[in-house]
């Protein structure tokens, strides 16, 4: 049962993405919203004030996920409900501009491209979606939110190419729509959430995947229903548990939770 943190409905209405880095916790609403970061100190709690910082240079066409590498922080423009999407951007912003920012920041941009799929006009009726992308290893992982099979696929995007064009790695039979990622490197463990379409919806979960040699083995995994509904759309490892993120819908206001997992895997 997910344990709520606090209300995020005056500010983060829908939120998207989750990152997190000396307990300063960040997040970003997704598409048709202004390209504005917003982080709190988790130290503080429910009482945090939450600070605002502009991406000078970046709009939000559909931020939909965010990444904290150890350089910096970065959003995943990703988000693609028409279908016809054809180039995707991932905004990095060092932290020690963000640091140092005065409310405004400027950020370094990569577009990358599904190089196995057809873009055209199906809106939220095909598999060129995506809302979830993490760091693993040094590359940025990205996976599909597939309207019309309720599979995810995976793409390995390298940082530090502009202009690529990326193949999927893998297909996960995930059995709902994937919209958060994170990977935890201390143990090992990748953790998706997502939820189901149609009446569906109201059946969130999340999958916890063990990563070997650098790959996920999804035959392996466990998958964990969340008993409080809603469209939870990002996710973060925080501390051994999960920290998810819901948007405001009619399924519930938007807020932030905390996930404790069973200490046996099964």
């Amino acid at each position: 049962m997910p344990t709520t943190i606090r209300s995020f409905s005056d500010l983060l209405p829908e939120g998207s993405g989750l990152a997190l880095r000396h307990q300063t916790l960040w997040s970003i609403n997704d598409g048709g919203n202004d390209p504005i970061l917003f982080s709190l100190d988790m130290a503080d709690g429910a009482d945090s004030t939450m600070t605002q910082i502009r991406v000078r240079n970046a709009a939000n066409l559909d931020w939909e996920s965010l990444l904290a590498t150890d350089e910096s922080l970065v959003i995943a423009d990703c988000g693609n409900n028409r279908g016809d999407r054809v180039w995707f951007q991932f905004h990095s912003i060092e932290w020690e501009r963000l640091a140092s920012s005065q409310s405004l920041v400027d950020a370094s941009t990569i577009n990358v491209k599904l190089a196995d799929v057809k873009p055209a006009v199906e809106r939220q009726n095909h598999n060129r979606d995506c809302e979830a992308a993490t760091e693993v290893e040094g590359h940025y992982w990205l996976f599909t939110k597939n309207w019309r099979d309720q599979k995810s696929r995976l793409y390995i995007v390298d940082p530090a190419q502009d202009q690529q064009s990326v193949k999927a790695q893998d297909t996960f039979d995930v059995a709902g729509l994937i919209t958060g990622a994170d990977y935890d490197p201390e143990s090992g463990r990748l953790a998706l959430v997502g939820y189901g379409s149609g009446f569906a919806v109201t059946q969130p979960f999340i999958w916890i995947i063990p990563l070997s040699h650098g790959r996920a083995e999804f035959d392996k995994a466990v998958r964990y229903s969340l008993a409080k509904m809603g469209q939870w759309e990002a996710i973060h490892w925080y501390q051994g548990r999960l920290l998810i993120l819901r948007e405001s819908s009619p399924l519930g206001g938007a807020l932030l939770a905390e996930v404790k997992l069973p200490t046996q895997m099964h």
